[in-house]
């Protein structure tokens, strides 16, 4: 590796660790709030410890932030972006399963998919939004969603009634029997993510005003 693409390398990695360490002591503020003012209950409640959580989200975010470091060329796509999102969460997820499983069951089904689909959906969702943060325009697909006309609204709407369909008649039979998690990622992916999108989508629009173009 060139010795201008290492020294890049290095700084990418400085950036993600440093926003790693910077997030974690965010939340490590709040928390010591709340053990200052309600002292051990919340978490007794969640069965660990505040110097448990501390470490948690200081060992969590600081991998996190080196995985995003490794991958921050990424930054130039929004899927990139969604993709550091989960990569900056996924270690904190997997560190709760960490702390509440035993250590032959960390890397169960469960934990796993816990984690995989809280940082698709946490993560993933703050990437995008960080994007559209930093890029006021584009790519075509978003612009679509920042700018909607009645017929993407329609559009929308269609598919998320048709998956909620789907869901409801279909895979919640499938699911009726499976782990709270497999029901709640169902839930997400059939309900609520598409019927949300569609509903902010439509108060994105008409929060504009009449001046926006209907068609």
């Amino acid at each position: 590796m060139p010795g201008g693409k290492l020294r890049e390398f290095g700084k990418n990695l400085i950036k993600g660790v440093g926003l790693g360490f910077f997030v974690a002591t965010g939340f490590t503020a709040w928390i010591t709030f709340l053990r200052l003012t309600l002292g051990t209950a919340p978490f007794t409640a969640n069965q660990t410890t505040y110097s448990a959580t501390v470490a948690l989200y200081y060992a969590g975010f600081s991998s996190g932030g080196f995985l995003v470091g490794l991958c921050w060329p990424l930054r130039r796509w929004v899927l990139g972006y969604a993709l550091l999102g989960m990569l900056g969460v996924f270690p904190v997820y997997l560190g709760v399963g960490l702390t509440q499983s035993s250590r032959d069951a960390v890397f169960s089904d469960e934990n796993l998919f816990f984690s995989i689909f809280a940082s698709v959906t946490v993560g993933g969702i703050a990437g995008i939004l960080s994007w559209m943060k930093d890029h006021p325009q584009g790519p075509a697909w978003l612009d679509a969603l920042r700018h909607p006309t009645v017929r993407t609204i329609a559009l929308l709407w269609a598919i998320a009634v048709t998956l909620a369909l789907v869901g409801y008649f279909g895979v919640s039979k499938w699911t009726a029997h499976a782990s709270f998690l497999v029901e709640l990622g169902a839930a997400v992916l059939f309900f609520v993510g598409p019927l949300g999108l569609a509903a902010l989508v439509t108060a994105a629009r008409y929060s504009k005003g009449k001046d926006v173009d209907p068609y």
